[in-house]
């Protein structure tokens, strides 16, 4: 598994932890996380792909 895909399945569980609690602070935190992990991961595939 490379980068992009561990981060990727990373931010796939924070979206299922996000669902999972009733905290709205720890739901938007766990959402947050997912947005930062899917990020970082479409600017690994860009570099990878020259785009």
């Amino acid at each position: 598994m490379d980068w992009a895909d561990y981060l990727l399945d990373q931010a796939a569980k924070y979206r299922q932890l996000a669902e999972q609690t009733d905290d709205p602070v720890i739901k938007n935190e766990m959402l947050e996380l997912a947005s930062v992990c899917d990020g970082v991961a479409n600017n690994i595939e860009d570099h990878l792909t020259g785009g």
